[in-house]
């Protein structure tokens, strides 16, 4: 009998599943003009619950030994729900804290589950796979849809353009971790020729696109990442890396020579920001202002998603920051223990066993510094704690395997 591969894994497939989703929920949205919201969320509920189901199905003592070693992620959520009880609307804000709350959960029993039955790298490969194949949706889209390599500037955060499927914004991130993916497999992973093809074809375009969105988060992202590609990635020899370099420093200078284009257009307002105050600074400061009158506010926080609470302080909807979030929706007990368990233990995990084979993590812990990614429904929930789990559990499970394999020898 065949052994069962990862990708063949039902509770994998799910997991791809509500990936994609969320993916086709925003291009759908923009295409109907958020006519199909309502009903790509309650498919995307359902699709949430099966799969939850389908965990509970599957071994009950695979789910005792997770919830085990993965109890502080279980303490993370009942801490958000405790909290959410303490702010100005207890009831609103426990239901808004589910939307995060429910999704992390699966997603931490689902990869749990995969890092017991299959070895890391495998796990983690196959769902880099997953990703890329699902962000480069976006990437093919502009063009499907009419956008044109002559293009010098489809910045526009606030709404799209006629005929494209999504906002500039979301094109950047897209194509920030299409291409960082792509560069995971191309190095870690045996790939059948048309894919090699169609990854060395598509990584140029995806830079292309980044450079072109305006989206100063994805080009943040990328100048990090090309430190850990210098320093640390030793899959590619030094020359192939300043050669490598030489294509996104031709792009950007390409595109420096067009006065209209993103990299000018984006200088410029950079240039303004400086002058007048970078707006999430100033939303920050309003709120900081706001709790240092209230002080036990930084315990208890104002409830996560609590978007008239903050639009009655700053003159805001939100803090399009998931860190901000945590910290004043939830104070800074509930915000110490997230930031270890998503960012400093998966980091330090990152560096010490996996930066020298893979690019793709650190933008998933940099873009949600500009935007909200907290619940299930936005654009990079999935993979941002879908790799985060799996960086800051990949020993932890390790160890588990080890001690379950010698329990079984005789």
């Amino acid at each position: 009998m065949k052994q069962k591969t990862v990708t063949n894994d039902l509770v994998f497939r799910l997991l791809f599943l509500n990936l994609g989703l969320v993916i086709v929920g925003y291009a759908l949205s923009v295409l109907t003009d958020r006519g199909s919201v309502g009903l790509m969320r309650s498919l995307k509920y359902l699709v949430l619950a099966v799969s939850m189901l389908h965990l509970l199905k599957v071994n009950f003592n695979v789910l005792r030994l997770l919830s085990r070693y993965m109890r502080e992620l279980f303490l993370l959520s009942i801490l958000f729900i405790i909290f959410a009880l303490m702010s100005y609307d207890p009831l609103a804000s426990v239901l808004k804290v589910l939307t995060y709350v429910v999704p992390f959960l699966y997603v931490s029993f689902a990869v749990g589950y995969l890092l017991l039955r299959f070895p890391t790298q495998t796990v983690l490969l196959a769902l880099i796979n997953s990703v890329n194949w699902v962000y480069f949706i976006p990437v093919v889209s502009y063009f499907v849809s009419g956008g044109k390599f002559t293009d010098t500037n489809i910045y526009n955060p606030a709404s799209h353009e006629e005929g494209t499927v999504f906002i500039s914004n979301h094109y950047g991130w897209a194509s920030t971790i299409f291409l960082l993916t792509g560069l995971d497999l191309l190095r870690n992973r045996v790939l059948p020729a048309w894919r090699k093809l169609l990854l060395s074809a598509a990584s140029p375009v995806a830079l292309y696109l980044v450079l072109i969105s305006g989206n100063r988060t994805s080009w943040l992202s990328l100048a990090v990442v090309a430190l850990v590609f210098i320093f640390r990635y030793r899959r590619i020899s030094f020359y192939w890396k300043v050669t490598l370099s030489l294509l996104p420093m031709a792009l950007v200078l390409y595109l420096l020579q067009d006065p209209d284009s993103a990299i000018n257009t984006r200088v410029e307002k950079t240039r303004i920001q400086q002058n007048k105050g970078e707006p999430r600074a100033e939303l920050s400061g309003k709120v900081v202002h706001y709790f240092n009158e209230s002080p036990h506010l930084w315990v208890t926080g104002i409830g996560v998603f609590n978007k008239e609470k903050v639009l009655e302080i700053s003159g805001w909807s939100g803090y399009h920051n998931s860190y901000y979030e945590v910290l004043f929706g939830a104070g800074v007990i509930v915000f110490a223990f997230f930031f270890y368990l998503i960012v400093i233990r998966p980091g330090w995990y990152y560096f010490r066993f996996f930066s020298t084979r893979y690019l793709c993590f650190l933008p998933l812990l940099i873009i949600p510094f500009f935007e909200s990614n907290l619940t299930g429904g936005q654009f990079l929930f999935f993979p941002w704690f879908i790799m985060a789990i799996l960086m800051g559990y990949s020993r932890t499970f390790a160890k588990i395997k080890i001690i379950i394999e010698n329990s079984r020898t005789p």
